[in-house]
């Protein structure tokens, strides 16, 4: 019998590693229409299901967050690499057909946070509503990372984690993003949405474009026009306010015709969609469907109720250190009390001998330290370093 204990620890320990479910959703099968007027591109590559969001899940493994996103038919190769183009394009990510970008509200209680979603993909939220992460899987994330950052700039794209090395496993691609990104480990208070669009390959300027000298920036998003063609959605309406993302993570019981169909085109106002969640924001009815998916909505203050006035904060001291405690990728964990220290405030990575090697953003404030994102020579960030941050100008 002692023989055997050894393998039943190791099985034990097995078990207790294993990705915990934070948040599960389902979305119904066969809506992959957009605002319920949408036609597949005609090329041979395509297939039903495609693009038919059928399941999001959000799980805890160690110091990552997993995303998975369950879809209506296998992800796959397709037998070519190019569209219009006559060289390859270098399709590496095990994704290849589909953009699927997933928006985080982490702090439903804070107003900050960006509206803004990835270019080309015609699509807004709800009034008041923020994201205060996102994930992005696409078949090219480094293209797609460096357009986002031209449109939005480097501020807001520090908030985008652009995964890769995705596995994919049938009809499911899973997506590994370490933890530090989102300050923590996920929280089943945490708010989603999530969007289903096509994958364009190639960067493409139409001839309205070069005659009015204007483009819209577009992160590879395959293009909805009136009559399908082989790369391209049939079925748009006229205008370009129409969305480009075809399918989206709702609630049970909630109108996908209505919710994308929301646009309008005269004024050029995108479809606005709702955050769902596991769990009602504080103080607000929970409005769930079957799927256990939360609308969720923003709230609103009471007619009665009396402005707040947010109490001024200290400023951070001048010359305030702290040491990098953990570097992964572009994002770099800071340890110590950081008072008055504010999201989006530079900071300066010191050598040993007190000199400037690099530059960091700061990304989130968090319990103990803070979350920055490195701006300048990153490569030359290294555990133990200082970074000062020095206090705010006083006029």
């Amino acid at each position: 019998m002692h023989r055997l204990l050894p393998i039943l620890l190791l099985c034990a320990t097995a078990a207790a590693a294993s990705p915990q479910l934070v948040a599960s959703f389902d979305d119904d099968a066969g809506d992959a229409t957009g605002p319920g007027s949408y036609l597949p591109p005609r090329d041979d590559a395509f297939t039903d299901g495609d693009f038919d969001l059928r399941h999001f899940a959000v799980y805890s493994d160690g110091d990552d967050v997993l995303f998975e996103v369950s879809l209506g038919a296998p992800i796959r190769r397709p037998e070519i690499s190019q569209r219009t183009n006559t060289s390859a394009i270098q399709l590496w990510n095990n994704l290849y057909l589909q953009n699927i970008d997933i928006y985080l509200d982490t702090d439903r209680a804070a107003a900050t946070g960006s509206t803004a979603c990835i270019p080309g993909r015609r699509v807004a939220f709800e009034s008041g509503r923020t994201w205060k992460r996102a994930v992005v899987l696409t078949p090219q994330p480094g293209p797609a990372r460096a357009i986002t950052e031209d449109a939005l700039g480097k501020a807001t794209t520090a908030h985008i984690f652009f995964a890769d090395s995705l596995r994919v496993s049938g009809r499911t691609v899973t997506a590994r993003v370490p933890a530090i990104f989102f300050g923590g480990p996920p929280r089943k208070s945490w708010a989603y949405s999530v969007h289903v669009s096509g994958a364009q390959w190639e960067r493409s300027f139409s001839v309205v474009d070069r005659v009015r000298g204007a483009r819209e920036p577009n992160a590879y998003t395959m293009a909805v026009l009136p009559i399908p063609e082989a790369w391209a959605f049939g079925g748009a309406p006229e205008g370009n306010a129409h969305p480009r993302v075809v399918d989206v993570l709702l609630p049970a019981g909630m109108d996908q015709k209505a919710v994308l169909g929301s646009f309008d085109g005269a004024s050029g106002a995108f479809a606005r969609i709702p955050f769902v969640s596991a769990e009602p924001a504080p103080g607000a009815a929970p409005d769930a469907g079957p799927s256990g998916a939360v609308r969720e909505a923003a709230p609103s203050p009471s007619p009665n109720a009396a402005p707040e006035v947010a109490s001024p904060k200290p400023p951070a001291p001048a010359g305030l250190e702290l040491s990098v405690a953990y570097v992964a990728g572009n994002l770099i964990s800071l340890s110590g009390a950081a008072p008055g220290i504010q999201p989006m405030q530079f900071g300066r990575v010191l050598g040993k001998d007190g000199q400037m090697v690099a530059r960091v953003v700061v990304v989130q404030v968090v319990e103990g330290g803070l979350v920055v994102s490195a701006v300048e020579n990153g490569d030359r960030i290294a555990r133990g370093a200082r970074v000062r941050f020095d206090a705010p100008k006083r006029e």
